[in-house]
């Protein structure tokens, strides 16, 4: 699916969107889940390849056969998805929304919007106003060495004193540039996402007693267990969850360690399509949100009318969560068919 505007990050360069869809069909009716993977295994070890091939050969053969699933290590955004379309099924069939089911306070979340690099300074300032003008009340910007002062500096003075602001750094820092990241507090950062390696606790811990900006963990969150250390450590102020990283039951318990221990929680997307941002929009409904999220509207990603789903659509600056039952989204058949490139169906009989 090609994206209105290409996303560069510090782990390369976005134009289109590759999706792995799960949709699951049996008693309990039909659910869907989205694997959010990227075809290559910059940002996570998982790929939309070794997604399928888990999916394929690991995970749908004993689920069809009724038999326990084995222990699989790793493989979130596999595991994520297949646990999507199972919930998703089992929700509508019981007729109770995503968000019902997870403890939803809220009818409609802040919408934030994350850009990507831009090699032309106009086009950058051209985007960001735009995104204000759409009524978005959160900027983050990604930024990497020797690409973040004036990145920032440009953004703080399109935003203004006391907008929201945050930088995302996707693990590109190490702690010997302490230095220059403590320079970055000048700006005012809402937080300062990942900004070393995802293994680097220890490191994160020491970073954050050198500098004003609270740490976001993103890519170092993996499971509640971590999220408990990297806090009980003080390698995080604030907690990235994402859905489709994570999966929906073990996002949800992220979210209580978070708010068991008063650290904030900012729900983060993978840019995904309809399928995975109604999943991340119940959960961002959750009461341990409390900083505005990558929740963006479609058309930030897909245009108007380009989605799989019907849109997400900014009122006011927020989104709407979905009320209908399961996801609350509906897969709409002839963008399907538009975007679909392959199909691999797996019955009961042929296990």
């Amino acid at each position: 699916m090609p994206l209105v505007e290409p996303f560069r990050t510090a782990n390369g360069r976005t134009a289109t969107k590759e999706a792995l869809l799960v949709c699951i069909r049996g008693d309990a009716g039909e659910g869907w889940g989205e694997c959010a993977a990227f075809t290559t295994p910059t940002y996570a070890p998982d790929t939309i390849d070794t997604a399928r091939l888990v999916l394929r050969e690991y995970l749908l053969p004993p689920l069809l056969a009724r038999v326990p699933l084995p222990a699989i290590r790793g493989h979130g955004a596999a595991r994520a998805a297949l646990e999507c379309a199972l919930l998703d099924g089992r929700l509508r069939r019981d007729g109770v929304s995503l968000a019902a089911h997870l403890g939803a306070v809220r009818s409609r979340v802040d919408a934030g919007v994350a850009i990507g690099f831009c090699d032309d300074d106009a086009h950058f300032g051209e985007l960001l106003r735009g995104y204000l003008d759409d009524g978005y009340r959160r900027v983050k910007c990604k930024i990497e060495p020797g690409r973040d002062t004036a990145v920032l500096h440009a953004a703080r003075d399109t935003v203004g004193d006391g907008f929201p602001l945050a930088a995302d750094a996707n693990g590109s820092y190490t702690l010997a540039d302490a230095t220059s990241l403590a320079g970055l507090d000048r700006f005012d950062l809402q937080c300062l996402e990942q900004p070393l390696a995802a293994d680097a606790l220890a490191d994160h811990a020491a970073l954050a007693s050198r500098i004003r900006s609270p740490l976001c963990l993103d890519e170092s969150v993996t499971s509640a267990t971590i999220a408990r250390d990297a806090i009980a450590s003080g390698a995080t102020r604030v907690v990235s969850i994402k859905p489709a990283r994570l999966g929906i039951g073990e996002a949800r318990a992220v979210h209580d360690v978070c708010v068991a221990a008063g650290i904030p929680a900012v729900a983060g997307g993978m840019l995904e399509t309809g399928i995975g941002r109604a999943a991340l929009v119940a959960l961002a409904a959750l009461p341990g949100f409390t900083i505005t999220g990558d929740c963006s509207a479609s058309d930030r990603y897909f245009g108007p009318d380009g989605d799989l789903t019907e849109p997400f659509a900014l009122e006011d600056g927020r989104l709407g969560v979905p009320e209908g039952p399961g996801l609350g989204v509906t897969v709409r058949p002839e963008q399907l068919e538009r975007f679909t490139v392959a199909r691999e169906r797996i019955r009961a009989k042929d296990v």
